[in-house]
């Protein structure tokens, strides 16, 4: 079954501005960082949504130490981390106050994107998960999927499918980014063709690599951040006035108040 493209063009729709963890015991293993240099890779379909590889996951990071998927952007679930997150920012509107600004930013929901690889030369490794920025890399790599789609091509196809010449260098603060990234010449197999269903079943569920938590962990991870900040400024008893809202389901799709905060940020940012 090849790519959905209508998923495709959805994914690419989400980045646009205008129309805008934690980890479990095997994640070590499932999930690859590409080295410096260059690395030829095979992005491959994902036994477990075979029209749509790519698996966006928002999650709120460094919450009282602890990172969360974020229940409300993943499944419309009541998300305490982004009704503070909503608070602050209406205090920030309303006060202008940079410290609630700062809170924000630390507790919107980032998204992060996940795609299931082959690294060429390390097939005895299994289909591994590539985690990548959403508006570079991921943004980059559905253009190429749409652009060959458009051509009756999906670069994903076990047969005749095309690999990803990636090369990584050395970023901001010395993190490895993707620098570029450029198809082959031309098609090739995956593997040979009565070990593909083996290969591709290598994959980890990614709904068992990354798994929802407890609204009760939440909250406490929650007062621990309002504890630390607190301990950081003297001037952050506003928060407070965030916690009132903690386990309020605030409703992200209607009226200019209850917007989507990641989408006022971007909007704030511009």
């Amino acid at each position: 079954m090849p790519i959905n493209l209508s998923k495709i063009n959805g994914a690419l729709d989400r980045l646009n501005p205008e129309s805008r963890s934690q980890n479990n015991n095997n994640t070590n293993t499932a999930v690859v960082k590409l080295e410096e240099g260059k690395s030829n890779i095979r992005i491959v379909p994902y036994v477990h949504d075979m029209d749509m590889p790519f698996q966006e996951l928002h999650f709120h990071y460094g919450v009282g130490g602890k990172s969360f998927l974020c229940p409300s952007r993943m499944k419309s679930d009541p998300c305490p981390v982004c009704d503070m997150a909503t608070s602050a920012w209406q205090d920030f509107t309303n006060t202008q106050d940079e410290t609630s600004k700062e809170v924000f930013k630390k507790l919107v929901a980032t998204l992060r994107v996940f795609i299931p690889i082959v690294v060429r030369g390390e097939e005895d490794k299994g289909v591994r998960w590539w985690a990548v920025s959403p508006r570079t890399t991921y943004k980059q790599i559905l253009e190429i999927v749409k652009n060959a789609l458009g051509e009756g091509v999906d670069i994903t196809d076990p047969s005749e499918g095309i690999d990803l010449i990636v090369r990584v260098e050395k970023g901001y603060n010395g993190w490895l980014v993707p620098e570029s990234i450029q198809t082959a010449m031309k098609p090739s197999a995956l593997i040979e063709k009565d070990k593909v269903d083996e290969l591709l079943n290598t994959v980890t569920n990614i709904n068992d690599l990354y798994s929802f938590r407890e609204v009760s962990e939440m909250n406490e991870a929650l007062n621990s951040f309002a504890n630390e900040n607190t301990e950081e400024n003297n001037d952050f008893g506003s928060q407070k006035t965030f916690n009132k809202n903690a386990g309020q389901d605030i409703d992200f799709d209607s009226g200019k108040k209850n917007k989507d905060v990641s989408t006022k940020f971007d909007e704030a940012l511009s």
